[in-house]
């Protein structure tokens, strides 16, 4: 965040995404709760709306968007490693050690989740305390060294420090707070992940207070270390700082015992978190032939009940990302990938309400309290889309075209043929992803 914005713009892009966020966590919580009939989540919302295009659409694009997350992940943790001397030599995750070490971390994972390893509630509980303590011992520190002068002496200013080129440029408080809405969002992606789960479920109810406690707690967390950090260097100081930047800051209050603890309770806990998210979101692709949106391929379960076939898609484009890109590259184009399947299900929510669906045995309240959520999300998506901008935007739509073959597998198999608006929305998917292939080449889409 520090990178593109001083602390006016951080706090805007954070009220922003953090009121955006929890608009679509109420949505996800009331369409679980009104409409239980549609137990898949984002796929099954936006199979109501769009039919098998826009669930597939929906689902693969959110699916694939949580596979390059997890090349982020493998990447900050190898950058993590390099932050201990004796591990220099992996650098910032993407030197080729870091690479190829990040490489047998993921077949080594994915190969655990084939043979049936699921994220336990021990390893979850474990990962949660590993991530807790160091958060909550950097707040604590954070609010006893708060600098109240650091913090506002670049409050408001437009002049930010470029860590890239190392010059300082002139940038708005509109476009700093533009600059750090992807980033935000990042950190919020994944709140919705209950509901993908719903089926397996005892209670629906669980499902809606989880996603509800989950995103407050998170959100609370999240927006405080940022701003914290604000008081005890200045922006252009953080932004300088070796990933994962609370290792620096952390060094800055109580010496490098702090920094180490930061990198190795980071090394611990997403490593953990790896397990839970590419079981997530091969689980995700895998919904799409299920229920016969997509090739019955993805569906289909080795003898640990695992999809294997949806694992090999999800890692392997894992894998490929992990070598092209870098982890500010991989945060960004993950987040975009999820912001078309949010704006669907906002759609779904607005439609629900204006139709009355699932409140025949609700109140008049109810129902106007949805709609202002089912709206606030819906315009929060609609801005992050003009946020994130057109590039990535024409990325997803490489990432979608790659999904033609699955989706007109499916169709055969089905025996439905394709429909003028699907003929239509798969020429546009492809003329925009042609269009992203040549700004990738060209040069005119860069980062």
């Amino acid at each position: 965040m520090t990178a593109n914005a001083n602390p006016l713009g951080i706090l805007i892009g954070w009220a922003i995404v953090a009121v955006g966020m929890f608009a679509l966590t109420s949505v996800y919580r009331n369409l679980t709760l009104q409409q239980p009939e549609i137990d898949d989540g984002i796929y099954g919302w936006s199979k109501a709306l769009f039919g098998h295009l826009g669930g597939f659409i929906a689902n693969y694009g959110h699916g694939i968007g949580d596979a390059v997350g997890n090349a982020s992940y493998l990447t900050v943790i190898f950058s993590a490693f390099g932050g201990f001397t004796l591990f220099r030599f992996f650098g910032d995750g993407t030197t080729w050690p870091a690479v190829v070490a990040a490489s047998v971390l993921l077949w080594l994972i994915t190969f655990l989740v084939a043979q049936g390893v699921k994220d336990s509630t021990v390893v979850n509980n474990v990962t949660t305390v590993i991530k807790i303590i160091p958060l909550a011992a950097f707040i604590i520190l954070a609010l006893l060294n708060f600098h109240a002068p650091t913090f506002w002496a670049s409050f408001a200013s437009t002049r930010v420090f470029d860590a890239g080129s190392h010059h300082w440029h002139q940038v708005s408080i509109f476009a700093q707070s533009k600059s750090v809405l992807l980033s935000a969002m990042w950190t919020l992606i994944g709140l919705e992940s209950a509901t993908i789960y719903a089926t397996r479920a005892k209670r629906l109810s669980d499902v809606a207070k989880a996603t509800t406690l989950g995103s407050l707690a998170i959100i609370l967390l999240l927006v405080g270390t940022s701003v914290l950090s604000l008081g005890l260097l200045a922006p252009s100081q953080i932004s300088q700082l070796h990933t994962p930047s609370m290792a620096g800051l952390m060094a800055q209050m109580v010496g490098n015992w702090g920094s180490t603890l930061i990198n190795a309770c980071l090394i611990v806990s997403v490593t953990g978190a790896l397990l839970a998210w590419i079981t997530l979101c091969s689980e995700e692709i895998r919904l799409t032939g299920r229920s016969g949106s997509a090739t019955k391929w993805l569906n289909r379960l080795n003898n640990h009940e695992a999809p294997q076939n949806a694992l090999l898609v999800t890692s392997g484009l894992t894998q490929a990302l992990m070598i092209v890109a870098g982890y500010l590259v991989l945060l960004k184009f993950a987040t975009s990938l999820s912001i078309v399947p949010y704006l669907f299900v906002s759609l779904y929510a607005v439609k629900s309400v204006l139709a009355g669906t699932g409140f025949a045995q609700r109140s008049r309240a109810e129902r106007v309290r949805s709609g202002i959520a089912a709206l606030l999300a819906l315009a929060f998506t609609v801005f992050m889309l003009y946020g994130a901008g057109l590039q990535y935007l024409l990325l997803s739509a490489i990432v979608w075209e790659t999904g033609f073959w699955f989706f007109y597998q499916g169709k055969k198999e089905q025996q439905r043929p394709f429909t003028i608006v699907e003929k239509i929305t798969w020429l546009a998917i492809t003329l925009m992803a042609l269009a992203g292939i040549y700004g990738l080449v060209s040069g005119t889409i860069n980062f």
